[in-house]
C-alpha cells in the first residue's frame, strides 16, 4: 500500500487508521519474498505499565496464504483481519478478504484451505446514498451456522465515477459506512442483509460532500456476544460532530440492520440515522469513542480471554515513546471487564505499517488479530493464553509494492 495513486491491477485503496488520526489512503499492491521469523519483545519504555511482561513466541510463523501458491487472481489478498467461524457441517470458516471475498475452509482452523469460488461481490454503486460500492466482508457471526450474518466496511470512491469528485484527489471523495450481508446457506455466499439502502447499519448524520474529505464510519470489529447482546466496535474520524476514535455499538437482533445502537457516554442510546432519509439532527446521532486515549480507534480483534480473565483487543496503532522520542507503530493489546473502559494499550510488537514503510525496511505488517483455533465458540469469541496472532505480509520489490501479500501466524504465549 503506498500513499499516492497508481493505475493497472494495483489501484484500489485501502484506508489505514492509527492511533495518532494519521489517515492515509493506500494502494492495493504487493511481491514475494522467505517469510522470516521475528520475535514480540514489549518495548516498556514510556508505553503501557510497567509490570507488563514479555508477549513471547512459542511457535514458528507458519504461512495461512501465499499470494503466489493460492491466490485464485492478482486481487485475491487478504485485505482485513482475520475472522473466523464454524458452520452447521463443523466447518471453519476463516474471512481475511478483499472487496470480492473469498475464504479459506476446513474442518478445523489450523487445517483451513483456500477457496476461489467467490463468497460476495461488491456491487460498485456510483449514488453514495446506497451504501453499496466497495464492500469488504469483516465480521461474520452466526448462532446456528446456516445463517450467518455479516458487518460490511463499505467505501464509496467518489473519484472512480465522472462528476462525483472534481478535483480527482481520492482521499477528498472517500465516504465510509457500515451495513449487514446475510448468508443463509452456512457462510459459502453471502448477500445485503436488505435491499439497499436498507441494509444501513452504522454512518455518520452527514451526506457525502465531492471533495469533502475522508469521513463516515469505518472497519468494524467482529461481533461478540455478552449478556444477551452481540456488540461490536467501529472505528470512527474527527468530522464535524463526530469525535475521532472507536466506538462501541449493540444490538440483539442481528437480522435488523436498523436494531444496532452505540454508546453515548453514558448508555447504548444513539440511533444512527441515514442523512438521506430525513433531516436528522447531527448532534443527536453520532456516537461517543471509547476510552479513546486508551485505545484509540483500534478496532481489528475482540475476544473474551480465559487467561486474564478480560476482554482483550488486538488492532494496529501508534504511540509516543518519550524515551525514544518517537511514534511507535505496531501491534498492540488493551484489556477491559466492560468493554467501555480499557487499559491503556501496550505494545506487543513494533512494526514497519505500509504508510511508514521507506526504502530499505524489512517488509510491513498490518491487521493483526488474534484467533485460538481451541475456542469452544462457534465464532471463536473466546482466547486463551497461547492463541495465534494472526497479520499480513506485504512483500516489496526495489522498494515498490507488488500485488504479493500473505496472510501469516505465530502462536504466541500471554503473560499476566
Amino acid at each position: 500500500m503506498s500513499a499516492g495513486r497508481s493505475g493497472g491491477p494495483g489501484s484500489s485503496r485501502r484506508l489505514i487508521l492509527i492511533s495518532l488520526a494519521i489517515l492515509v489512503p493506500v494502494t492495493l499492491g504487493f511481491a514475494w519474498v522467505a517469510v522470516k521469523s521475528f520475535e514480540f519483545i514489549h518495548q516498556d519504555q514510556g508505553i503501557g505499565e510497567a509490570n507488563l511482561k514479555p508477549v513471547k513466541v512459542i511457535g514458528p510463523e507458519q504461512i495461512v496464504f501465499d499470494w503466489k501458491r493460492d491466490a485464485c487472481e492478482p486481487r485475491d489478498v487478504p485485505d482485513d483481519p482475520a475472522h473466523a467461524f464454524r458452520d452447521a457441517r463443523g466447518d471453519v470458516h476463516l474471512i481475511s478478504s478483499h472487496y470480492v471475498t473469498r475464504q479459506d475452509v476446513g474442518p478445523e482452523l489450523n487445517t483451513v484451505q483456500h477457496r476461489c469460488p467467490v463468497s460476495m461481490k461488491s456491487t460498485y454503486n456510483s449514488n453514495p446514498s446506497r451504501y453499496a460500492d466497495k464492500e469488504w466482508l469483516f465480521a461474520p457471526y452466526t448462532t446456528d451456522g446456516t445463517n450467518v450474518f455479516a458487518l460490511i466496511h463499505d467505501e464509496y470512491h467518489g473519484d472512480d465515477f465522472p462528476g462525483r469528485c472534481p478535483t480527482g484527489v481520492f482521499d477528498r471523495c472517500w465516504y465510509n459506512a457500515v451495513t449487514l450481508a446475510r448468508s443463509t446457506d452456512g457462510g459459502t455466499t453471502f448477500r445485503h442483509a436488505l435491499p439497499p439502502p436498507k441494509h444501513l447499519v452504522a454512518e455518520v448524520p452527514y451526506r457525502y460532500v465531492p471533495d469533502g474529505g475522508t469521513y463516515g464510519i469505518f472497519q468494524p470489529g467482529n461481533i461478540i456476544q455478552r449478556k444477551g447482546y452481540y456488540y461490536s466496535l467501529v472505528a470512527t474520524r474527527q468530522y464535524r460532530k463526530q469525535e475521532y476514535g472507536a466506538c462501541l455499538m449493540r444490538t440483539n437482533r442481528l437480522e435488523d440492520p436498523a436494531s444496532w445502537r452505540a454508546w453515548d457516554g453514558s448508555g447504548f442510546n444513539v440511533q444512527f440515522a441515514d442523512p438521506y432519509r430525513g433531516n436528522p439532527n447531527p448532534a443527536s446521532h453520532v456516537c461517543e469513542p471509547v476510552d479513546p486515549s486508551k485505545i484509540a480507534d483500534m478496532t481489528g480483534s475482540l475476544t473474551f480471554n480465559t487467561y486474564f480473565d478480560k476482554y482483550i483487543l488486538v488492532g494496529t496503532s501508534s504511540l509516543q515513546d518519550t524515551s525514544r522520542r518517537r511514534v511507535v507503530s505496531g501491534f498492540y493489546y488493551s484489556l477491559s471487564d466492560d468493554l467501555i473502559h480499557w487499559s491503556e494499550r501496550k505494545l506487543i510488537k513494533e512494526v514497519v505499517l505500509p504508510q511508514t514503510y521507506k526504502c530499505g525496511d524489512r517488509d510491513p505488517l498490518l491487521y493483526g488479530s488474534l484467533l485460538d483455533p481451541t475456542s469452544d465458540s462457534r465464532n471463536f469469541e473466546t482466547t486463551g493464553r497461547t492463541p495465534y496472532l494472526y497479520f499480513t505480509r506485504f512483500h516489496y520489490e526495489a522498494c515498490a509494492q507488488t500485488l504479493n501479500r500473505d496472510l501469516v501466524r505465530v502462536q504466541i504465549e500471554l503473560s499476566k
